[in-house]
């Protein structure tokens, strides 16, 4: 009892002065004065900052009796609070504890305290001499038993921590006294002298995120900061629920989200320990670009530019965070460490987020009028002044619907729900590091693939300098996403790709006027049908790219057709995205082209005064803006890929591979039914319903302009896929042709739906007859269709080309050898019932990009190695050895008459034979680089990837052991020495003289190319 005066004793020492800012917050702030004004424990005095007010305010608080200090409308919420503690009279330290009782109330103009608010905040601080901060439980102002904060913290991407559950409900559960990070600045009770040595709210925080940081700041000083749970303080949140404009000055285009994303990197970075800064701000930045991934998919633009241009702000505006992280090594007494305690860790983060979906997603399913919507308080002058039962809030008991109903009501997201299920599946065998079928293995780091897009010259077989195609570069950049890792973007895209292929072609169907449930449909039917899953089984990524932008394509120009209305921005992204499209697959830029100019044809055509001769008239026709906008969209994808769309034009028949290794497709019977075959393909029983889509979208008048297209591709389809073509690294192969019949079975799926729509309402009208007959078989060929693949898909269409177990195929020693200087080739032998496959080897398997740009193995090198293969290749094992080929490794299981016969040819000796297979030594064989003298003795030249460099102490040849190209450059002692070409087919430069040589590949052509 005594101790309990004795804390209420404390509690009257105390002196408290209320801040209160307000800015155009009359719609709360009569209730805010009221409850202000009901405390059981009355602030001693109340001074109100006003931030430019223009709705009342000023008078409201005027009329009350409450002092007003009035400032521009620009000025910030700190900035506020730092003019009332201004006004205050010094505190007199000789006083005995004066600077110890003398607190600050800060209350903002939404919040309004319960009447026990203040008493309790006061009676927890008085027992606890250590705090410097103390702040209330907060509640909702328009539903006040939902909890908003109970302290705050933040996590390490920024994000406002708050470690509640997704609406969670006041019953009791966080009234005890805890310590914390931070407390909201609403109703943050703070020692003067406290604030008064940690300067304030940093004045580049003007509004959100400055409590969070003040918070850190205290504990960092050595000040505790506990959130009181009695203390109940219920908040409208205004601002940050966008209830009304923020002027401060750093809010760029008044947008909450862009100055709360900003601040929130800013904390971070101004009050982490410098050796973690790094880390920190790759954080922020990958997650700003997934936020805005997701906000794009989300249709909201503008909050995706909001998270893009918050770190861009900190990024060219140092100066305010490096102030600020000097400003901060004064007050700091304990070690950052201590602050870890309230950080939340990833796991914590991680099973919230799961949660608060899983809470999203049942409350989506669920009817409006079954939720319990608590009714609005009529008014809030009640806090502490009217009775109390008046605080009871009501419930309306809604009417709850079958679930079936609600799914009913939901079928975008039922198939959403449905699809996601079938990609987990699906996926089951690709989760990891994917590789298999035309899949090469991904580098583990971006910069590989980027690098290799500016490079002239590639390691790969006997060395190439063919340009390396732009999807290469694409796929680099896009790794950012995944941290620079392209093996976890190639796994994410891979398992994402019916997911999204669902999404755009629901997105494009409802703009091609389809239902809600007829384009559910549609988006199922595409994601699943075999095509579709035949690329992901053998890892056609081009395809899959063609078939998510198709999408996107399709729904920009079909509403576009005469280009009149299509803005030159708009036209400029829809041939951009045309250009990645034809990155990924040279088909596509043909069909593109073909397209454009047909179109640009028949525009000509049509325009007036065709048939003059005239040139102001021939110049009046192309100086149209549809013809100009029409040749933007034929030009721009061809330039953004050159030199590639060159050679494609200059040799289309040996272009048209798609990215990575050849892998078989089926014949001409699989392409004619829409599926693509080859290894892992679904088998043609599993009909896929496009061709009857396609003979009845002919049939109907309205559909038959978009199906004749359909159509067209199709015989095109057929057509290319009876061509073999060798390339990529690979022998001679069907031209894959899945990317045409992708994009005709997408025509060929809104078409049908869109001829279903109008048909099924006059079935019902007319008697029976052949058009109920042709819908009731369209219906169950589609129902068909659809659950065979979905069956076919989670059984065993799981098990496809694409896998993460694959094994690598060259021995580890061998791949050690390849980073010594004289780096060795290795000739890569497998054998299997039906042929003998090679290939050159630098110590590792095929990465991504790699089979693209190989080039065909010199003649010379070829014709050796079959006489090897047959015993009869004398000089078999000079020749390899002229070309750098050091060893021979034969994989298991290893040919016994195959290993007798190379055992049996001089000039190869074995080195060993294990679990593995059987490796051969190449007697005499060159470095990559090496130097011959007069004597024709060789020496190694200490070579580089590309370049070498090194000493020669007299005259010779220097041999490359690589695929001659005009691009080599040598210099002695600075002087150029012209290229030659030996017996072999190699580059050689004849020697002069002793002196230092530099050698290297020159990049000019390839650096002027991508200029």
């Amino acid at each position: 009892m005594a101790e309990k005066q004795s804390t209420q004793a404390q509690v009257k020492d105390q002196h408290v002065t209320a801040i209160l800012v307000t800015h155009n917050g009359v719609t709360w702030l009569s209730e805010v004065v009221a409850a202000l004004s009901s405390q059981k424990r009355l602030p001693d005095q109340i001074i109100a900052v006003d931030n430019g007010s223009i709705d009342g305010s000023v008078k409201l608080l005027s009329n009350a009796g409450i002092p007003v200090i009035k400032q521009s409308k620009s000025a910030g919420f700190g900035s506020a609070v730092a003019a009332a503690v201004a006004k205050l009279p010094i505190v007199d330290k000789q006083i005995n504890n004066q600077e110890n009782n003398e607190w600050l109330w800060i209350i903002h103009d939404d919040c309004a305290p319960d009447k026990l608010a203040l008493a309790k905040l006061l009676e927890a601080v008085a027992e606890r001499p250590q705090v410097g901060i103390a702040g209330p439980k907060i509640l909702g102002w328009y539903d006040r038993k939902h909890i908003l904060e109970a302290g705050i913290s933040i996590t390490e991407n920024g994000t406002r921590w708050s470690g509640l559950e997704d609406r969670e409900h006041d019953q009791g559960q966080h009234d005890e006294v805890k310590n914390v990070l931070a407390v909201s600045s609403a109703g943050m009770l703070i020692k003067r002298g406290v604030f008064e040595e940690l300067g304030g709210f940093d004045p580049s925080l003007e509004l959100f995120r400055d409590d969070v940081d003040l918070g850190w700041r205290a504990n960092i000083a050595g000040h505790s900061v506990i959130c009181v749970g009695e203390a109940i303080l219920y908040h409208a949140q205004a601002s940050s629920s966008e209830r009304r404009a923020i002027d401060v000055k750093d809010a760029i285009l008044h947008r909450p989200l862009l100055l709360d994303r900003r601040n929130a990197a800013f904390v971070l970075l101004a009050n982490s320990s410098w050796w973690i800064l790094p880390w920190v701000a790759l954080q922020l930045l990958f997650t700003s670009i997934g936020r805005s991934f997701i906000y794009l998919l989300a249709k909201l633009p503008g909050y995706a530019a909001d998270e893009i241009a918050a770190i861009g702000l900190l990024i060219f505006k140092p100066a305010d965070l490096i102030k600020s992280r000097r400003y901060r090594k004064k007050n700091k007494v304990l070690s950052a460490r201590v602050i870890k305690q309230f950080i939340p860790t990833r796991s914590t983060q991680l099973q919230a987020s799961l949660e608060r979906i899983s809470t999203s997603i049942s409350r989506a399913f669920k009817s409006k009028n079954a939720q319990q919507n608590p009714t609005q308080v009529k008014s809030y002058s009640d806090i502490g002044i009217i009775d109390e039962s008046f605080d009871e809030l009501e419930f309306v008991e809604g009417k709850s619907f079958a679930k079936i109903r609600a799914l009913a009501k939901q079928p975008f997201l039922f198939g959403l729900l449905v699809i996601s299920i079938f990609s987990i599946f699906y996926s089951r065998n690709r989760f990891g590091s994917l590789s298999g079928g035309a899949l090469p293995v991904a580098p583990d780091s971006a910069m590989h693939l980027i690098s290799n897009f500016f490079t002239s010259w590639h390691l790969v077989g006997l060395g190439s300098s063919s340009p390396t195609p732009l999807w290469v570069l694409i796929v680099g950049l896009a790794s950012v996403i995944t941290g620079g890792n392209p093996q976890i973007f190639i796994n994410l895209f891979f398992f994402f790709i019916p997911l999204l292929l669902y999404v755009l072609t629901y997105r494009s169907a409802r703009r091609f006027n389809l239902s809600n449930y007829s384009a559910t449909f549609a988006g199922f039917i595409f994601a699943v049908s075999p095509a579709i899953l035949t690329s992901i089984n053998q890892g056609r990524i081009g395809t899959l790219v063609v078939a998510a932008l198709f999408p996107i394509l399709f729904t920009a120009l079909y509403n576009h057709q005469q280009l009149t209305d299509l803005k030159w921005r708009k036209l400029y992204l829809v041939t951009i995205v045309a250009a990645i499209a034809a990155a990924f697959s040279p088909i596509f830029l043909l069909v593109w082209l073909g397209y454009q100019i047909y179109q640009l044809i028949n525009q000509y055509i049509a325009a007036q005064n065709i048939n003059s001769t005239k040139w102001e008239d021939i110049s009046k026709i192309l100086n149209q803006d549809e013809i100009k906008k029409r040749f933007a969209l034929l030009i721009t994808p061809f330039l953004i890929n050159i030199p590639n769309s060159f050679s494609l034009l200059a040799n289309p028949s040996a272009k048209l591979l798609e990215p990575g290794l050849s892998v078989p497709s089926g014949d001409l019977l699989s392409v004619l039914l829409f599926n693509p075959g080859g290894p892992a393909s679904p088998n043609l029983y599993l009909l896929a319903p496009f061709v009857l889509y396609l003979f009845l979208c002919l049939v109907v008048k309205q559909q038959r302009r978009d199906t004749s297209l359909a159509l067209i591709l199709l015989a095109l389809s057929v057509t290319i896929s009876s061509f073999y073509i060798a390339g990529n690294n690979s022998n001679a192969q069907r031209v894959w042709t899945g990317t045409l019949i992708v994009i005709a079975q997408f025509i060929l799926t809104l078409n049908i739906f869109s001829l279903a729509e109008r048909i099924i309402p006059q079935l019902r009208t007319i008697n029976f007859g052949f058009k109920h007959i042709l819908s009731a078989v369209t219906a169950l060929v589609t129902i068909f269709s659809t659950v065979a693949m979905t069956g076919w898909g989670l059984s065993i269409g799981a098990n496809s080309l694409v896998t993460t177990d694959n094994e690598q195929v060259i021995p580890a020693f061998i791949s050690d050898l390849a980073t010594t200087n004289e780096r060795p080739k290795t000739l890569v032998v497998r054998k299997n019932q039906e042929q003998l496959k090679y290939f050159i080897t630098r110590g590792s398997d095929l990465l991504l990009g790699a089979p693209d740009v190989s080039s065909k193995t010199p003649e010379i090198i070829h014709t050796s190695i079959v006489d090897l293969f047959n015993g009869v290749g004398v000089s078999s094992s000079q020749i390899l050895g002229f070309y750098g080929i050091q060893y021979i490794f034969m994989k298991d299981p290893a040919d016994p008459a195959l290993v007798r016969t190379i055992d049996g040819i001089g000039g190869f000796t074995r080195s060993s034979a294990t679990k593995d297979g059987v490796i051969w030594k190449v007697n005499n064989a060159h470095a990559r680089v090496s130097f011959q003298n007069m004597k024709g003795q060789h020496f190694p030249v200490n070579s580089n990837d590309i370049s070498a460099n090194g000493y020669v102490s007299s005259s010779g040849t220097i041999i490359i052991a690589e695929k001659f190209d005009k691009s080599w450059r040598l210099l002695l002692n600075g002087v150029a020495v012209p290229l030659e070409k030996n017996e072999f087919g190699l580059p050689v430069f004849k020697i002069a003289q002793p002196g230092e040589v530099l050698i290297t590949h020159d990049g000019t052509v390839r650096r002027g190319w991508i200029s």
